[in-house]
């Protein structure tokens, strides 16, 4: 009589288990490490030191209160026009910062990519981990700058974590695309700043989404169409200004689906490329 022996079965994970998510809270300690070498290293050998991250977004509000505010106007009759433009730099930096950081996380780590094994997901997380607590000190000197300009926040500041973990979100899914690609293609290296500067400029970073809005009429909803960042940029501004928001409830869970989807995406593309990172790099 012969023995029968079980068939087993091996195939790959599908769907979400396919994404193997749960590296990141088993390598949680590798993150953190990552994230404090990154944010140790970005201020190292500068006078400034610290003072950089709320110094940058500063000088850029005061260049374009004076740009949109007084020469395009946008700051009559708003005597806390700079406020307005400092926050939208703040915003900004949840999702600029983040994105150009994460996007060179594979790249800036070559070496340790070809000789060390540990899973690739973890750079892109610290990455946006360590861009965010910019975010935080800059919004600590937003919230001692209110008082000066004579505004205090509402309860809108309670829908503050939303916006920016929306921001975050959209971030790292673009950051992780960028980061795939750029491993094989450094053209996208030269490529990103000027997307970058090109999407601040046609964001309502540095000047108010409500007057350009009407300015463009029904182009206006077209162009919240394609660039969903701008509603969650918006909504960051509105959540620490008060005021009314400006933008209807599918809009901003439009904003929020796509933030997700391109998370998703990018998470899908990293995981395809991941394989090729250490020959190619």
């Amino acid at each position: 009589m012969t023995e029968t022996k079980p068939l087993i079965l091996v195939r790959p994970p599908q769907g979400l288990a396919a994404l193997n998510l749960h590296e990141l809270t088993q390598y949680g300690e590798l993150v953190r490490t990552f994230a404090q070498r990154e944010i140790l290293l970005r201020y190292r050998q500068t006078a400034l030191g610290v003072i950089w991250v709320v110094l940058q977004p500063l000088l850029t509000a005061g260049i374009a209160s004076f740009v949109f505010g007084k020469v395009a106007g946008f700051a009559q009759g708003d005597p806390a026009f700079f406020l307005r433009a400092f926050s939208g730099q703040i915003a900004w930096t949840v999702f600029g910062l983040s994105i150009f950081k994460i996007s060179t996380c594979l790249v800036g780590n070559s070496a340790m990519l070809s000789k060390v094994f540990f899973p690739r997901l973890t750079l892109p997380v610290a990455s946006t981990v360590a861009a965010q607590v910019d975010t935080l000190v800059a919004l600590g000197a937003f919230l001692l700058l209110m008082p000066f300009f004579h505004v205090m926040p509402t309860l809108a500041i309670l829908t503050l974590p939303l916006w920016f973990a929306a921001l975050a979100t959209m971030a790292l899914g673009v950051g992780m695309m960028m980061a795939a690609l750029m491993v094989s293609y450094r053209d996208v290296q030269f490529v990103l700043p000027v997307w970058l500067n090109s999407l601040m400029v046609f964001s309502p970073v540095q000047w108010p989404l409500a007057k350009m809005a009407g300015k463009l009429g029904a182009l206006g909803a077209l162009y919240l169409l394609f660039n969903p960042a701008a509603i969650l940029i918006e909504g960051f501004r509105w959540s620490l200004m008060g005021g009314s928001l400006g933008i209807a409830a599918w809009q901003v869970g439009y904003a929020a689906v796509s933030s997700v989807v391109i998370l998703l995406g990018g998470l899908l593309i990293f995981r395809m490329q991941e394989r090729r990172f250490a020959d190619v790099i």
